[in-house]
């Protein structure tokens, strides 16, 4: 199955727009940027790149070993976010599947997610929540707000400073509005 088109080489894909290539394909070159893509603030390509290295499993495996070690524990979000991708692929399962839920690459998904973990009023999900109010896509930093919101985590020490930090460089201007309104009285 052919799924770069008529005629075109893998080496192109640098300059190609790509989507699909067969597993069979994927060479250490590509593990690395989708690994490159993680190690990013979030983004489209952040979200496609987690998807992708979960399909490949025991292929990605040991070059997200590799990178697990190369990162220090001052960027413990991108540490849990490698150590999930490992523990799933050994594992063969996703023990936690709400997690890859907030990370899917459809925004829907990752809304709906923060959503039904605000009704389950479920905490244990709270560090990979947090990092999502940089969420390329308003609704989900909406709805991250919201579940900070009703589950009375505003007066928290981190997450109070890690949403006044964002206040600042916040682009909807509704979502500005409410971040400066809950910290305000803090």
């Amino acid at each position: 199955m052919d799924y770069l088109g008529d005629d075109k080489k893998l080496e192109n894909l640098d300059k190609e727009n790509w989507d699909f290539i067969e597993i069979s394909k994927i060479n250490d070159k590509i593990i690395k940027e989708l690994i490159d893509n993680l190690k990013l603030d979030l983004s489209d390509e952040f979200f496609i790149s987690f998807e992708s290295l979960l399909k490949l499993g025991n292929k990605a495996e040991s070059a997200i070993k590799s990178v697990i070690n190369e990162i220090d524990d001052s960027h413990k979000f991108k540490k849990e976010i490698f150590n999930f991708l490992l523990n799933s692929i050994k594992a063969h399962e996703i023990k936690n599947p709400l997690i890859l839920k907030l990370y899917h690459p459809d925004f829907t998904v990752r809304a709906r997610a923060i959503k039904q973990i605000e009704k389950n009023k479920d905490l244990k999900y709270l560090e990979f929540i947090l990092p999502l109010i940089n969420d390329p896509d308003d609704s989900c930093r909406w709805a991250v707000i919201n579940l900070l919101i009703s589950l009375n985590q505003i007066k928290n020490p981190k997450i109070f400073k890690k949403l006044k930090n964002h206040i600042n460089f916040e682009s909807n201007l509704i979502i500005r509005k409410k971040l400066k309104e809950i910290t305000k009285d803090i």
